[in-house]
């Protein structure tokens, strides 16, 4: 009886000091297990990248509001006005988009993005050729051709592009002049001097503000209809819109069938107000394994910080999710999102890291979700390191009964342990699942000890 007694009170203890373990203490044991195989893996100390902020200096804050009316074409006074006017396309950027429109896609493409104020810059004015149904015999593709058929080009049929939006400058006094925005029923918010026959003014930009980047269309005079075949794509961090020309009129000459390659038209959107805004690709750890496989694909997010009004937002595109514990970001009723089921997989699926190739419990190949975080009231974010930034997305892990936050600064003394997060441009590759990250960037251990080492150079 004494034994079982003493055995009892044993697992009582024991149960009770797991039970009762602080959680800082917790994560900082995490963390120093963490760094302890981060400096085995990689052949470091500590002492050697003590003040690394791992790429944290490099995330932009961004304001984006504005209160002007619809279409801004005063090119001559958008810089005296504080906006950032973009730089022109380059031939390499030209042909780096057209490789990806060229391609065939979906029917519909969600938009990646939510702004009332960008830029719209021309980029490609495609060349593809179509033919109207009254140019072939009897009307019937499959037997061919009339001799004397002529070819349209359907960019030369797309007169110009629109948004929808529902917000509109409304004048509520005449005398003197007094005016407002308002909320008012839908409607096309056409790109004013944008039109295909003079859309090289202003070097090819217009600027738009009070508008909308959900919804892109353009209007065809071959069958004087508006049609919203878009799809948009985001290309190195940059956000690009493509057009596929069709035409449906009554007549037959005013009919052209679609091919679902949206390189017709191809236009630029650049978020408007202050530096363009260049979202970053974070990859982390997210301290459920205390193995030393540094593949920092456990989570893959592009984000760019926000100010809508008074609220500050981070706006997020999710990639990949490489770990197998449920991992949350936000905080709060309707404010709080778990990776794996934006993915609509389960906790224990690895997403977009070829974990299935290895033998491993993965789906890849999943398109990137976009959602939005409001971040806590009451901080000026914009005057604070990004880390802080960060650290109120609130992002945290589930590891059995625990709660860790996975955090860009170490829990108890900043930037003084191994990085649980590390940023890198967009349209960095992140390594497939198990392979360790130097493997892939030989570069990366010559940034651990020298920040300005671009380790995502090949």
């Amino acid at each position: 009886m004494k034994k079982i007694f003493l055995f009892m009170l044993a697992v009582f203890t024991i149960s009770s000091c797991v039970k009762d373990v602080d959680p800082t203490s917790y994560e900082q044991t995490k963390e120093q297990v963490l760094t302890d195989n981060f400096n085995t893996t990689f052949g470091v100390t500590e002492a050697q990248y003590a003040n690394h902020r791992w790429g944290m200096n490099t995330v932009p804050l961004i304001n984006v509001t504005n209160t002007m009316r619809a279409a801004y074409p005063n090119g001559n006074m958008w810089e005296d006005e504080g906006y950032v006017v973009p730089v022109d396309i380059t031939d390499t950027e030209r042909e780096k988009v057209l490789a990806v429109f060229n391609q065939k896609g979906a029917e519909k493409y969600e938009s990646l993005i939510d702004l009332d104020c960008f830029f719209v810059q021309q980029v490609y004015k495609g060349v593809a050729t179509y033919y109207a149904r009254n140019q072939y015999i009897n009307n019937d593709y499959a037997q061919g051709l009339k001799q004397d058929a002529q070819p349209l080009v359907g960019s030369d049929h797309m007169d110009y592009l629109y948004t929808i939006t529902d917000k509109k400058e409304v004048t509520t006094c005449y005398w003197p002049l007094e005016t407002e925005i308002q909320t008012v029923k839908p409607y096309e918010d056409h790109m004013f001097d944008f039109n295909n026959s003079n859309s090289d003014d202003y070097g090819g930009r217009m600027l738009m503000v009070n508008s909308n980047t959900n919804i892109f269309g353009y209007y065809s005079s071959e069958s004087s209809g508006s049609y919203q075949h878009f799809r948009m794509e985001v290309i190195d961090g940059n956000y690009y819109v493509g057009f596929d020309f069709s035409a449906e009129g009554q007549n037959p000459n005013q009919q052209v069938q679609r091919d679902y390659i949206y390189n017709d038209w191809i236009v630029k959107i650049v978020p408007g107000k202050g530096v363009p805004a260049q979202r970053v690709r974070v990859m982390a750890e997210d301290l459920g394994t205390m193995s030393s496989d540094f593949d920092y694909n456990d989570i893959v997010f592009d984000i760019l910080f926000v100010k809508d009004g008074d609220t500050y937002k981070a706006d997020i595109l999710l990639q990949a999710a490489g770990g197998t514990l449920p991992l949350y970001i936000g905080e709060g009723e309707g404010n709080t999102y778990e990776v794996h089921a934006l993915f609509g997989v389960d906790t224990d699926v690895m997403v977009n890291t070829h974990a299935e190739d290895r033998g491993l419990k993965g789906r890849s190949n999943l398109a990137p979700v976009h959602f939005t975080v409001n971040l806590p009231s009451g901080k000026d974010y914009a005057t604070m390191k990004a880390e802080d930034a960060v650290d109120a997305l609130n992002i945290t892990v589930k590891i059995g009964n625990k709660t860790v936050h996975l955090t860009p600064k170490a829990s108890y003394e900043n930037y003084s342990n191994a990085p649980k997060m590390i940023v890198a441009p967009v349209g960095t590759e992140w390594v497939d699942e198990r392979i360790l990250i130097s493997k892939i960037y030989t570069k990366f251990v010559n940034w651990i000890t020298d920040d300005t080492v671009k380790w995502w150079e090949k």
